[in-house]
């Protein structure tokens, strides 16, 4: 049996599919505001320098000191940003690059989404 949290992380992740599908069949367009909201939602730090040394934020701080919407705010964020992505199997847009690069940022960030 699922958690709300966990019907919440599915419910995003199938909204994300959904909202790849619009973007691919051009019902609705991809557009700057788009990228530059999604990016936006996504940005969070999880890293932060000890000792001159790049550390990553153990998971129970950031789970103790971290907002549930914040959390969501970066979920939504990091689905919106594959959307993005997902809706261009064929051919690579030019603002592609730059969408992989802030998705490569969230490559070590704790697992927000259990599924």
């Amino acid at each position: 049996m699922r958690t709300d949290g966990a019907q919440a992380d599915v419910v995003g992740i199938v909204a994300s599919t959904t909202l790849s599908g619009f973007y691919q069949c051009g019902y609705i367009e991809v557009t700057r505001e788009d990228l530059n909201h999604f990016d936006t939602m996504s940005k969070i730090n999880y890293i932060t320098k000890i000792n001159g040394k790049k550390t990553m934020i153990p998971n129970h701080i950031i789970k103790r000191h971290a907002e549930q919407q914040s959390n969501l705010n970066i979920i939504i964020g990091v689905l919106g940003l594959c959307a993005i992505v997902l809706s261009s199997p064929y051919d690579i847009p030019i603002y592609i690059p730059d969408v992989l690069m802030s998705l490569c940022q969230h490559s070590y960030d704790p697992d927000l989404i259990h599924v």
